[in-house]
């Protein structure tokens, strides 16, 4: 008999993600993989930007790229996989995060043990990856003002005592210091000015874990995303619109949203911008380019997701 060859697999997971739940759970997750034949070399982070110069060092080396944990996991993972030179191995992922939006979109199991069996006899997804800049990258969401502080402000240990509620409360709060930015938006499809409260460029079908939020014709590899901007909110009329847009998942229908789909666009502002890239800050800019890289990275997932 031939000597059998087994697929090489890194597994890179943040050990303080979510409510550190992946500690129970990764002697099952490797039984998973061990069982589909791979042969596993676990990595855990120590730091950020660790599990991606990890990554980045080991290219070649390994057949798939699994990772766990947040936003901020994944980020740096498929930031590490895009700067591979060579072939790019598929990418699978086992959220541990608390919101997890684009694992949503992805139709990943929240239960840790499925999606790791969601990769073991997944099928590569090619994903549209936005590039910051034409240097820095995002899944799927990169976004200013009102609320993006809510994501890497939120304390973990409130995250991991709260949940998702820790958001909410965390989202609150931010109404009460909200400062509209004055922006210039540039894109081949529209351009607007004026006073912004929010501003977003998106490629998920879940934002904030709320479906839908930015249409239900998102796709995640058509090259384009989706920009959501939420105009000043200067009167009683304009906050109960918006709030009437959040309940009814429709945010096209208010008049202080413009919303459209680009492969490409630039924002402007007299003042330096802060911003945040899948939940992290992102740095403060007053210009700053988006783009879509089309199928730029392959992800492992057990079937379509639904709006593609």
């Amino acid at each position: 008999m031939g000597q059998v060859i087994m697929m090489k697999m890194l597994f890179v997971f943040n050990p303080n993600s979510g409510k550190a739940q992946i500690k129970n759970q990764l002697m099952k997750i490797i039984q998973v993989f061990s069982k589909a034949g791979y042969e596993i070399t676990v990595y855990p982070t120590k730091a950020p930007l660790d599990g991606y110069q990890h990554i980045l060092d080991n290219e070649g080396r390994y057949d798939v790229i699994t990772c766990s944990g947040g936003d901020g996991t994944l980020n740096e993972t498929v930031a590490a996989v895009l700067k591979y030179k060579g072939e790019k191995p598929p990418i699978g992922y086992i959220p541990s995060g608390t919101t997890n939006d684009f694992a949503a979109s992805l139709g990943i199991p929240r239960n840790m043990t499925k999606a790791a069996v969601n990769i073991a006899k997944g099928k590569r997804f090619p994903c549209d990856v936005g590039i910051v800049n034409g240097e820095r990258s995002f899944n799927y969401v990169a976004a200013f003002g009102a609320f993006t502080r809510v994501s890497y402000g939120t304390p973990q240990n409130l995250k991991n005592i709260l949940g998702h509620q820790a958001y909410v409360i965390e989202a609150v709060r931010s109404l009460s210091t909200i400062k509209p930015q004055y922006m210039r938006v540039y894109s081949e499809e529209m351009n607007v000015e004026g006073n912004f409260v929010y501003g977003m460029i998106s490629n998920t079908d879940s934002v904030g874990g709320i479906k839908n939020l930015t249409g239900n014709d998102v796709n995640l590899q058509d090259g384009l995303f989706e920009v959501t901007m939420i105009r000043e909110l200067n009167n009683p009329i304009a906050v109960q619109s918006l709030i009437n847009a959040f309940i009814t998942k429709d945010l096209s229908k208010c008049d202080w949203v413009c919303t459209w789909k680009t492969e490409s666009v630039r924002f402007e502002s007299p003042q330096p911008v802060s911003w945040t890239l899948d939940g992290e800050y992102g740095g403060e800019h007053t210009e700053i380019q988006f783009s879509v890289k089309e199928k730029a990275v392959d992800f492992l997932i057990g079937g379509v997701p639904v709006n593609n």
